[in-house]
């Protein structure tokens, strides 16, 4: 079957921009985190050099610093990340049409049939590559998979690391994944390995070897067989994802691991979210409080509501789900806000007995939103955001997994 899709995974990404802007970094071992001079918080991104010393993402600063005594840390710069990334994205798109981007480091194209041979495919993967050296120079380096479906080409993104690329013929599957571990396969966690474990499925050799119907009793629904098909280079049509939450997280600095701090914050954190969710023309009837208070389990509560947009409605929940916090507790020293509940615009049926003031609200709302987007989130805010608002560490843009901030509704 023919090669139909490209997929790129660039290299340590997070890392790889802080050495490239800084020389006297490259070939050290390097790690990206939150904050620095705080031992308690983890690395967001580690270099190969550090990688090779058993840092990674997820490891503690204290323990970074066990395993690599050498290792320089260096404070994450989302801004930065953002810029380059629009920078690849538009780079790349010279010369594939970019279908999706997944993640900050990942983005896939589908090959348009003349371009679907091993050696066209090949042809245009080193050009991307080429393409991004002249942008970027050598220091940001992308993994390329080239397969017949999706799923295949990232997992042959990540077998020849860094700056690899790796070519996946349908013929040679599922057998060409054998050396993989299941860990390693998109869609299998620690409890879906475990469950295949039961079923005595230890390796990807096993798991290829396991029939439809197999697959079907592990995964518990249509689910195990449409992965038996995404392990054989089978391109099956895409389930639509629905938007399900806009939200914001936030491990406290110490300067604001207090009450009054950690609200501020959530105020902070809250404006940015209704901001998000008016430019995506979504309602939420949903509220998440979350605080983690010293290092106990977290504490969350929520409320419903009206659909709405509004963030001085959504504010005044905030200050109901606050007040219902345990006490007394240890300092917060992390917290969220999530909106759930979304209902896009088109789908939203307006109040029949909106007032006046409403109607005045949403165009200050409108009004605002403006201003942050020409002069920085931080320009204009309300009151209980007062003490976030004045910090620069104080939720500052970040990037999730699943989110690219906007610089036009996000940076600072």
């Amino acid at each position: 079957m023919a090669l139909r899709y490209l997929f790129i995974d660039f290299d340590s990404f997070y890392a790889s921009v802080e050495q490239a802007y800084a020389p006297r970094l490259r070939g050290r071992p390097v790690a990206v985190v939150p904050s620095l001079n705080v031992d308690t918080t983890s690395c967001i991104a580690a270099s190969y050099e550090a990688k090779a010393q058993g840092v990674k993402t997820g490891t503690s600063v204290r323990e970074a610093r066990a395993l690599c005594p050498k290792i320089q840390f260096v404070q994450a710069k989302h801004e930065k990340y953002v810029a380059i990334h629009n920078k690849i994205h538009q780079t790349i798109h010279e010369i594939i049409f970019v279908d999706a981007v997944l993640s900050i480091d990942e983005m896939y194209g589908r090959l348009p049939p003349k371009w679907q041979s091993p050696q066209m495919a090949t042809e245009k993967a080193q050009a991307i590559k080429q393409a991004l050296k002249q942008s970027l120079g050598t220091t940001i380096t992308a993994s390329i998979g080239i397969a017949s479906n999706r799923f295949i080409a990232k997992l042959a993104s990540k077998m020849n690391k860094p700056d690899g690329l790796k070519l996946i013929e349908q013929e040679t599957l599922p057998e060409a994944l054998s050396p993989l571990d299941l860990s390693d396969i998109t869609g299998i966690g620690k409890r879906m390995q475990l469950r295949l474990n039961q079923h005595g499925i230890f390796d990807v050799a096993s798991l290829c070897q396991a029939d439809r119907s197999q697959l079907h009793r592990i995964w518990g629904s249509i689910e195990g067989d449409r992965f038996w098909y995404a392990l054989r280079g089978i391109a099956l049509p895409e389930v639509p994802s629905q938007k399900r939450s806009i939200g914001h997280s936030h491990v406290l600095p110490p300067a604001l691991r207090s009450e009054s701090g950690a609200l501020a914050t959530l105020h902070r954190m809250l404006e940015k979210a209704c901001h998000r969710l008016r430019m995506n023309r979504y309602f939420a009837s949903h509220l998440v409080l979350q605080v983690k208070f010293g290092f106990e389990w977290p504490w969350s509560h929520e409320i419903r509501c009206a659909p709405s947009q509004d963030t001085l409605n959504f504010g005044k929940l905030l200050d109901v789900l606050w007040q219902t916090r345990p006490q007394p507790t240890p300092k917060p020293t992390k917290v969220s806000v999530t909106l759930m509940g979304l209902i896009h615009a088109s789908n939203h049926t307006p109040s029949l007995f909106e007032t006046p003031q409403e109607r005045q609200r949403a165009k200050l709302l409108q009004t605002l939103d403006q201003i942050k987007e020409r002069y920085g989130s931080r320009s204009i805010y309300y009151g209980n955001a007062m003490l976030a608002q004045k910090m620069a560490e104080a939720a500052p843009m970040r990037i999730a997994f699943n989110h690219i901030p906007d610089l036009t509704i996000e940076r600072d």
